[in-house]
């Protein structure tokens, strides 16, 4: 078992959850949390940090130095990310490819002094929405359901692949993550790094702090409870496009195996959750 875990990102709605929930599990274990808390509401993780013993660091990843400043570490969970597909749409397109691949970049760098492990979330969001757009599907009462005999591989009844091809435009922020893959499987051959590589869903839970262009589900129950109004868009406002949801504990459970036998999931990729 790693004996100090630092989480990236660690005061975010995953990164904090999944930080308490190792603290819980291994309660030897050092565990580090860095985050800048650009993301309102973020800082108030802080004092639950405090009350389970979890260091807190105020610091970003597009500076090394906050990451190398941590102290040594033998685990990095990254889970910094700007996660708005909708990021530099409307300008600013410099923030979300600092935070999401230069700061990846710092992160390998800091772990190639280390000699430590990485678990990198990425994005289901790698794969192209034009080529996901033109795949046959059939229309039923509630939803849209791929149909069985697909013109391009990695596609089925069940979902996505990681064998879709990824040629395509995909979002500035799909690109930032897949471009973190590729850094990330280079690095791992050039300095024999260690690393698992998930690529996540739609991922909800508590302590999320839903909006419009992210942490959709736990909008959609905030604009129940208020009884606030909705709009479906796309495919004419239907409302049948279905998306799998994973909920954070589930997500958590997948990466404490992987941790446990760090070394037999090494080098692999893997979906947390299947997008259709």
């Amino acid at each position: 078992m790693h004996k100090t875990i630092l989480l990236t990102g660690g005061a975010g709605f995953v990164g904090s959850n999944l930080a308490l929930f190792l603290k819980r599990d291994f309660p030897a274990t050092k565990v580090i949390v860095l985050d800048n808390l650009k993301r309102r509401g973020s800082e108030l993780n802080i004092e639950r940090f405090k009350k389970e013993n979890i260091v807190y660091v105020h610091g970003d990843l597009r500076n090394p130095e906050d990451i190398a400043n941590t102290g040594p570490f033998d685990l990095l969970i990254d889970c910094a990310a700007e996660p708005s597909v909708m990021s530099g749409y409307q300008g600013n397109t410099q923030y979300v490819v600092n935070t999401n691949l230069n700061g990846t970049v710092n992160c390998l760098e800091v772990l190639k002094n280390y000699k430590a492990d990485l678990i990198f979330l990425s994005s289901s969001r790698v794969y192209p929405f034009q080529k996901i757009n033109a795949l046959k599907y059939k229309e039923s009462n509630t939803r849209f359901d791929f149909e069985r005999n697909q013109a391009i591989t990695g596609v089925s009844e069940l979902g996505i692949s990681e064998a879709f091809p990824l040629d395509g435009a995909r979002t500035l922020y799909g690109a930032t993550k897949l471009a973190s893959e590729l850094m990330i499987e280079e690095y791992c051959d050039m300095f024999g790094l260690k690393a698992i590589i998930n690529r996540c869903g739609v991922l909800t839970g508590p302590w999320q702090f839903g909006k419009i262009d992210q942490g959709i589900i736990v909008l959609w129950l905030a604009k129940h409870f208020y009884k606030s109004t909705l709009s479906y868009i796309g495919f004419e406002g239907s409302g049948k496009q279905v998306r799998d949801i994973l909920h954070i504990e589930d997500l958590y459970s997948l990466l404490k195996i992987q941790i446990q036998n760090f070394n037999q999931h090494s080098g692999k990729k893997g979906h947390s959750a299947n997008c259709k």
